[in-house]
């Protein structure tokens, strides 16, 4: 190629000598001639300059990165912890992952199917009904439209979901397990509660393994949990926690808002009752009473599903992740940690890498049956 652009320009030079000479024998002006060629001269090296810099490598422009377009509905407030995880998880991909994310907050179940409907209309290509009630419209809309993607937030686990659903929920019993152990080992009054929002299988399965947790370390603690009938609301919350210290407890996990200004007032009173955020590292709530967290991280499974849409290659079903795939952990508040004892943080580190190794499995239990903690 090097030696072809040399010739030319050997050729285009004595050319341009020649052209030269014809202009010296013009006395005045440039005849129409000349001007025709010099404007051919010009496309002509033009055409010269593209063909060689293709050739020496100059690559097209990429294509560029089809964005996904992600909606997601909330059937309260943004702030909840329900929500508040989806919507962390949502904003990091939008920072990492460049997709566009929307949100629609405090959607009633029965607006639901025209706020998803809308999403549909405008081209949305993730769909994410964010809470157990919206799972029927949800199933209904999907067998409508199957080129759509969904990931339904919690839901019946034996029912039948179209292949283009993707059913997850907060599997993060491991967590809570290791909050219950805590409780049992360090309770002085021998009385632990939980305050949480409805007898459901995913609320069961965390009621359940905090239960399970404080048994396997003290066989005679007594387990009291208390479910106010409501996704939010904190001052149903609080009423339920102030009950559960009355009656003598001293640790709460505080599956819903409201324990830990209970818990503040007790402390002011002299009595010193711990808490366990959930969802969400809550720590800086109440740092005086929240001594670790039940988290969920919903940031390995967003980008999952953007992946898989991406790729074309949609799996749907159920994703019952935990503590061994970066979901579930328990973490402690800082500032209160050095109120465990050492032996206690010593079982619980133990338990949780055997919970990631798969040497141990905490049980899993959809219904809510007191006498099952006598």
């Amino acid at each position: 190629m090097r030696k072809n652009i040399d010739k030319y320009s050997e050729n285009f030079t004595g050319y341009m000598i020649k052209m030269c000479a014809i202009h010296d024998n013009v006395k005045r002006g440039i005849s129409k001639m000349a001007v025709v060629l010099i404007v051919a001269l010009i496309i002509v090296v033009g055409i010269v300059a593209w063909y060689a810099f293709s050739s020496i490598g100059v690559a097209p422009q990429p294509t560029p990165v089809k964005k996904i377009k992600v909606a997601v509905i909330y059937v309260t407030p943004i702030e909840e912890p329900w929500n508040t995880v989806m919507h962390e998880a949502m904003t990091w991909a939008v920072n990492n992952l460049g997709v566009e994310y929307v949100y629609s907050e405090k959607v009633d179940t029965a607006d639901v199917e025209r706020v998803i409907r809308e999403y549909i209309a405008a081209g949305y290509d993730i769909i994410i009904p964010h809470s157990w009630g919206y799972h029927e419209v949800t199933i209904k809309i999907a067998k409508e439209f199957p080129n759509v993607a969904f990931a339904q937030g919690s839901g019946p686990t034996d029912l039948e979901y179209p292949p283009n659903v993707v059913l997850y929920d907060y599997w993060i019993q491991d967590a809570a397990y290791l909050a219950g152990v805590t409780a049992g080992k360090m309770t002085k009054t021998n009385v632990i509660g939980v305050v949480t929002a409805y007898a459901v299988p995913d609320v069961n399965r965390l009621v359940n393994a905090f239960a399970a947790g404080a048994k396997s370390v003290n066989p005679g603690v007594n387990i009291r949990a208390v479910f106010i009938e409501s996704w939010f609301d904190p001052v149903k919350g609080k009423e339920a926690a102030k009950a559960l210290i009355e009656a003598g407890a001293d640790f709460i996990y505080a599956e819903r808002y409201g324990p830990f200004e209970a818990a503040r007032e007790a402390l002011k009173e002299g009595k010193t009752v711990y808490c366990f955020g959930n969802i969400v590292d809550q720590s800086g709530l109440a740092p005086d009473v929240v001594l670790a967290s039940v988290t969920w991280d919903l940031k390995t499974f967003v980008k999952h599903l953007i992946e898989m849409k991406r790729a074309g290659k949609w799996e749907g079903g159920i994703y019952n992740w935990g503590m061994k795939e970066g979901w579930a952990k328990l973490v402690w508040n800082p500032e209160l940690k050095t109120k465990v004892p050492p032996d206690v943080l010593k079982l619980v580190e133990d338990l949780e890498k055997q919970i990631i190794d798969g040497k141990f499995v905490v049980p899993i239990y959809e219904d809510w049956v007191p006498e099952r903690w006598k």
